[in-house]
């Protein structure tokens, strides 16, 4: 009778280790949030008629074409797109194509207003195809970089046209950088406490220091006036 009791109880034990368990992956799950599946805008903020999604399913930019002064037609911006609600320290993994020649960025940690000088950027960038229309650009302003602030450790994107996978994780002072796997930057903004000063005597266009960029803010794709694509957005939050 001994020997069923304390069979039973290790039984009921281990039972109550699952349900902990799951308990525990629930509630991490919890805190990841899937901004973008293909299947709706619910989770974004934008321009009416600025963002849409494609018959690929994909997350992409509208503009519309204008006459410049010189009589050349070109396209133009119609707005960036905000997820919505603030976050302070997060992981975003997501995936991204680039038209060829296209500028965009992620921003993080933003206002919506001043997206420049009051908050962060990961650029985006085909590299070869911008520089051959718009001149070449310092390596900290190509793709990968913590833009403007510091030149990527590696380029591991895909020929433009083709999917990349890009992760970007900050956690307090500290911002890391992924795409395809490959780490293209690592920073921590206290590096950076002089206004238009880069920790390697640089310069840069910030009217504030790196460091006292706002800690918390907006998180949002840009739209520079070329076509770029988004898939399989996820969030989670690490507040």
């Amino acid at each position: 009778m001994m020997k069923l009791t304390l069979s039973a109880l290790a039984a009921a034990l281990l039972l109550s280790g699952c349900v902990e368990e799951q308990v525990t992956e629930t509630s991490t799950s919890a805190d990841t949030k899937i901004l973008f599946d293909g299947s709706n805008l619910d989770a974004w903020d934008f321009p009416e008629g600025s963002w849409k999604i494609d018959s690929d399913g994909a997350l992409t930019c509208n503009m519309k074409e204008v006459t410049t002064k010189n009589g050349e037609k070109k396209l133009k911006s119609l707005g960036d797109i905000w997820a919505k609600g603030e976050y302070s320290d997060f992981e975003l993994s997501l995936s991204y194509k680039l038209s060829e020649g296209a500028n965009s960025g992620i921003f993080y940690r933003s206002t919506k207003e001043d997206s420049v000088h009051q908050g962060f950027e990961v650029q985006l960038m085909d590299n070869v195809g911008f520089q051959k229309t718009h001149g070449v650009k310092e390596p900290r302003k190509r793709n990968g970089s913590f833009y403007d602030g510091i030149a990527p450790t590696a380029d591991p994107a895909n020929p433009v046209g083709e999917w990349d996978t890009l992760t970007l994780k900050a956690v307090g002072p500290n911002i890391v950088c992924h795409i395809n796997g490959v780490e293209t930057f690592n920073v921590d903004v206290n590096d950076w406490p002089e206004v238009g000063k880069n920790p390697d005597g640089t310069t840069n266009k910030f009217k504030v220091a790196i460091k006292d960029k706002p800690k918390r803010g907006f998180i949002g794709l840009q739209n520079h006036g070329q076509y770029v694509w988004f898939k399989d957005i996820k969030l989670t939050s690490l507040d």
